[in-house]
């Protein structure tokens, strides 16, 4: 009985000699930039989900079309040449069907067996 009272007495020692140093480091304001450095790090462990580009997201302004400028955005390598292969209809935009043809010959390769 002797031994765990004073166990439980050095643990209460420890505790409140730990205290005054616990409330200093989670009060001063150093305490957040480190919670935020750790934040990167665990956003590199976790894969990055890729983006699924649909005509509402590339098409920015909502008019129902997509520009030459709204495509680059999404495409940077983007030439007006190519731009002007896809539009087939030759409006000078692309429409869904167009740019579902555009995205799908955008697509790598698959490997054949």
């Amino acid at each position: 009985m002797n031994r765990i009272l004073t166990a439980a007495a050095l643990v209460a020692m420890a505790a409140l000699s730990a205290a005054p140093a616990f409330a200093a480091t989670t009060a001063a304001p150093a305490a957040k930039p480190a919670m935020a450095a750790a934040k990167p790090a665990m956003a590199a462990a976790t894969p990055a989900k890729p983006v699924v580009l649909t005509f509402k997201l590339i098409d920015a302004n909502h008019d129902g079309k997509i520009s030459f400028a709204e495509l680059k955005k999404y495409f940077p390598k983007l030439t007006k040449d190519e731009f002007a292969k896809a539009d087939t209809d030759k409006s000078g935009f692309l429409n869904k069907a167009e740019l579902a043809a555009f995205v799908k010959s955008q697509a790598p390769a698959k490997p054949t067996k």
